[in-house]
């Protein structure tokens, strides 16, 4: 009781979970599958592919659209797939507050505009668009382009 009373047990406890806690930590995170992988790109005439260094569960490619692009106006980005058909989150990252948009099924059209983009709504910058298969995990796609709006916009 005495014990009790001065703390000793208490103590004995934490110091117990700061010793036991970064190994716990450390051996769980170990057990999870990679976050990213490495990806090549490849563009063909505003279609661009996605080679993960692993075997791809969902292949997926931009359509409307290369990387580093300069884009003004209204446009059309879609992601097609030849094996995904469930929903699908993208995410506009850039001088904006990133912006989500969720799709259910096909057709993945990023269209926060009757059926496209208008450029115009945002400042110009650079921008990265994210095509995330939400069944999926560990899947996904990034483009980066620029947003050009000004009066001497050329595309």
């Amino acid at each position: 009781m005495d014990a009790l009373r001065r703390g000793w047990i208490g103590l004995a406890l934490f110091f117990a979970a700061l010793i036991l806690m970064p190994i716990l930590v450390f051996g769980y995170d170990k057990n999870q599958p990679p976050r990213h992988s490495a990806v090549a790109v490849t563009a063909t005439d505003r279609l661009v592919t996605v080679a993960p260094s692993q075997p791809a569960t969902t292949p997926l490619a931009f359509a409307g659209i290369r990387p580093g692009e300069r884009i003004f106006g209204f446009r059309a980005i879609r992601v097609v797939s030849t094996r995904y058909s469930g929903p699908l989150e993208f995410v506009l990252n850039g001088p904006i507050a990133p912006f989500r948009l969720d799709l259910s099924q096909p057709p993945y059209i990023f269209n926060p505009h009757v059926g496209g983009w208008k450029t115009t709504e945002v400042p110009d910058g650079e921008y990265t668009l994210t095509a995330i298969p939400t069944q999926v995990a560990n899947d996904h796609i990034s483009i980066t382009f620029t947003v050009g709006n000004g009066t001497g916009a050329t595309g």
